[in-house]
This record gives C-alpha cells, structure tokens and sequence, in this order.
C-alpha cells in the first residue's frame, strides 16, 4: 500500500492494467490446459483404420471424444460429408477452412487483454516518470534544493511508477508471446491434419 501511494495515482491505473492482464493469463492458461491439452500433431492411425474401411461414423464418433480445436475441425469435416454426402474435396477442404476460422476465435479470446496489459503498462510507468520528475523541479522551483524531503517525492514517485510499470508489462509480455506460440502449433497441427484426412479420400 505504500508504494501505491508513493506512486501516485497512476501506480493505481497500472494495478488495474495488472490485474487485467492477470485474469487474462489464467483464463487462457486453464482454457488450453483443459481443452486444448490433447491437440493431434497427426493424423491418428485409429481415424486413418476407420478412413480406410469407409466407416466415417466411427471416425466422428473416435474424434467426438477429444474436444481440442484439430479434433473439432476433423470432425466438422467428416460431418459435413457424411450429413451432406459431399464428396468434393474442395468444398470438404472449404468447410475445414471456415471451421478452423471460428476455432481460431477461442484460440485468441483475450489475448488482446494481455497485449493491452503488456503495452499500456510501459507507457504508463513512462508517464509516471514525467510527473514525478515535473513535481521534483517544480519543488526546487518553489522551496530550492535544501528541502531534500520534498524534492525526493517527485523522485520516488517517477521510480515507483516506472517500476511498477515494467513489472506488469515484463511477465505479460512473456506470456503474450508463449500463448502465441501455443495458437501457432495449434493452427499448424490443424492443417497438417486436416490436409492428411483429405488425403485419404484422394488415395
């Protein structure tokens, strides 16, 4: 509580920046550990078997159990053309596509939290420092530099606020970056898989 205030206002405005940025990061820390833990970075052989012997209901079925973005997208696919009897690979591959834009939507749900956290914060702490140093030499403008208390507090205010500032945006930065990474392999796994399931219609 006391740097807070020491901080001024603004270490106040960087807390809530902090606290949204932290919610954000443990929304998508649980929502990729629970649905997105058992993504497919190939083809599953079980999926390719029942392919094989043309039992697409199976597949759906095999692929219904696992709720990760690839699994929805193959099984979007396999719905599409069991339910519509397509047998177009082009429009199975567009009905793959237009799926796996609706899942990159929950892939990047409040990522723009953690960027907003990550890139406001710096600028904020920043601003922090040009108050607090306008404070210090309107002080030594007012009093001159033998009162060190009060020049002091304009000081400690533009540390305070710079810190605090680096502090939310450091860890939100890094997470911002690591979820991005994760939507990445996701995306890729999606498209390694999806293009390995249409080929088994071609062979």
């Amino acid at each position: 509580m006391h740097i807070l205030k020491a901080g001024g206002i603004l270490m106040y405005v960087i807390l809530f920046f902090g606290m949204i940025g932290l919610y954000a990061a443990i929304e998508r820390f649980f929502y990729f550990a629970l649905k997105e833990r058992n993504n497919y970075s190939k083809l599953p052989t079980e999926v390719k078997h029942l392919l094989g012997k043309g039992d697409i209901k199976e597949a759906i079925v095999f692929l219904n159990n696992n709720k990760s973005s690839t699994s929805t997208v193959l099984k979007e696919i396999l719905v599409y053309g069991y339910k519509e009897n397509k047998e177009s690979l082009s429009s199975l591959e567009e009905k793959g596509k237009e799926k796996a834009i609706e899942q990159i939507k929950y892939l990047e749900r409040n990522m723009w939290l953690i960027s907003m956290a990550a890139h406001t914060s710096p600028l904020l702490g920043l601003l922090g420092t040009v108050t607090g140093m306008i404070k210090a030499f309107q002080s030594i403008s007012v009093h001159g530099t033998g009162d060190a208390g009060i020049l002091a507090l304009g000081i400690s205010e533009a540390l305070y606020t710079t810190a605090g500032g680096l502090i939310v945006a450091i860890p939100c930065m890094i997470l911002y970056n690591y979820f991005n990474k994760k939507i990445d392999i996701i995306i890729s796994d999606i498209e390694k898989t999806s293009t390995e399931m249409l080929n088994c219609f071609r062979d």
